[in-house]
């Protein structure tokens, strides 16, 4: 025989299980052969207490009781029903699995963690918002939702710390993918309501706006975030940022140039400056601006240096100093041999630009070892063995290109180029025969 009981905070749990189901403690002896209480009994008709987080996957401080089916056992069974029932200890919960509306919902959540009771308990927000993560773990999100907005209105502290109002941002996103923009909005904009000492809600609700296309209502909340965090670099850069979107350069620039002179010198400001500069065709000054980025940057800002080394690299493209630009990438190839991009840009920059076969072969291969079933690798692999006039090679990379990718448009036009390349080397050899001695 058993039953479970739910409780709200775990003080009352233990409290029920002292006074109601615990019997006399049994003496034991310490190490001077003392006596005194040890791990107290259970009372007689009780065979097992467990403490459960969770039951029917309902979040709690539940308690499970187990009664033998003694006369002592069943006795007792019913004295602790009459209890739960006196003591308001339910032994079934509200926890909507099927849709209700959010009146309903409201109903059933404010009476089972009395929301509205001047007691309070931190106990009862911490299983409230637990309840509230599984619903959304569940795809119930309309419920989390509504969950959510609850805190929000009797507690909104509980969501600062920890940064639960995160949830908010995941519901967001749950929307927009449902191509629900509206809701997506409304959710997004709930944090601001808390008043966080945090850049975060402004810049997330910001990109939201300009993610769906609306730059004027993203350029209103960063300058609002401007005022109240002037000083802050995420914000000054995200401001600049939809400005250029907006193609205000110059109050853009403006508003980087004001950060410089309040001394200001974090790598992302000059990344975000360089940015605005190569956008402008100011290469020469993006050069330059990349640089003292760069110089800025701890070792362990590997993300943003090679960020900044890759613009650096575009800028030299853009003015078409090729042999600098391939410098900058090896850096990069030398901080991440991963990453296939800048791999890709050092073998085209090496074959196209510089004319420079064999680093162009060297990397190439690098990046065909990492990605063998690319037929584009093969096809530029087959590309540089032309041009070394590797022909057996250079036919056997441009036939598997074609192999894995039928519809390429150019590898016909360069497998006839390659078979004219052989005739020709043939001819010459005719006109040159081996010579027996």
């Amino acid at each position: 025989m058993i039953i479970h009981g739910f409780f709200l905070e775990k003080e009352k749990r233990e409290e029920f299980i002292e006074q109601h189901l615990h019997g006399k403690a049994f003496l034991q002896e310490d190490l001077q052969g003392e006596k005194s209480p040890g791990r107290p009994r259970l009372k007689s008709g009780v065979t097992l207490i467990k403490l459960q987080h969770t039951y029917k996957g309902i979040p709690g401080y539940w308690l499970q009781v187990r009664f033998d089916d003694s006369g002592p056992g069943e006795e007792l069974k019913r004295e602790v029903e009459r209890l739960f029932r006196e003591k308001n200890i339910p032994q079934e919960v509200f926890y909507p699995i099927n849709p209700l509306d959010s009146r309903e919902l409201i109903k059933g959540w404010v009476q089972k963690y009395a929301l509205a009771s001047l007691e309070d308990s931190m106990d009862k927000w911490k299983i409230f918002y637990q309840e509230i993560r599984n619903h959304f773990d569940r795809d119930r999100v309309s419920e989390a939702y509504v969950g959510m907005n609850l805190i929000l209105k009797y507690h909104p502290e509980f969501l600062k710390k920890y940064r639960r109002y995160a949830l908010y941002e995941d519901i967001a996103i749950h929307y927009e993918d449902q191509g629900e923009i509206k809701k997506a909005e409304k959710a997004i904009k709930k944090p601001l309501y808390l008043n966080i000492k945090s850049e975060e809600p402004y810049l997330n609700l910001s990109a939201f706006y300009m993610l769906h296309g609306m730059e004027d209502k993203a350029y209103k909340i960063g300058k609002f975030a401007l005022k109240r965090y002037p000083n802050n670099i995420f914000v000054i850069c995200n401001q600049a940022v939809i400005l250029a979107t907006l193609d205000a350069y110059d109050r853009a620039l403006e508003i980087i140039g004001e950060a410089e002179k309040k001394g200001i010198t974090d790598p992302l400001l000059f990344k975000t400056k360089g940015e605005l500069l190569s956008d402008l065709e100011r290469d020469l000054e993006a050069i330059r601006t990349f640089k003292k980025g760069l110089k800025r940057t701890k070792k362990e800002d590997k993300t943003l240096r090679i960020e900044l080394l890759s613009n650096l690299g575009e800028s030299y493209m853009h003015t078409k100093e090729y042999d600098k630009a391939v410098k900058t990438y090896e850096k990069i190839y030398k901080e991440d041999p991963k990453d296939l991009y800048h791999l890709l840009r050092l073998v085209g920059t090496n074959f196209y630009e510089l004319k420079n076969y064999d680093q162009a072969l060297k990397y190439g291969e690098l990046l065909l070892k990492e990605e063998p079933g690319m037929s584009s690798y093969h096809y530029l692999i087959g590309l540089i063995r032309m041009e070394r006039s590797d022909l057996e090679l250079a036919q056997w990379h441009l036939y598997k290109a074609k192999q894995l990718m039928p519809s390429h448009p150019l590898i016909e036009d360069e497998l006839r180029e390659l078979r004219s390349r052989r005739k020709a080397k043939n001819k010459i050899k005719d006109k040159h025969p081996k010579v027996d001695k």
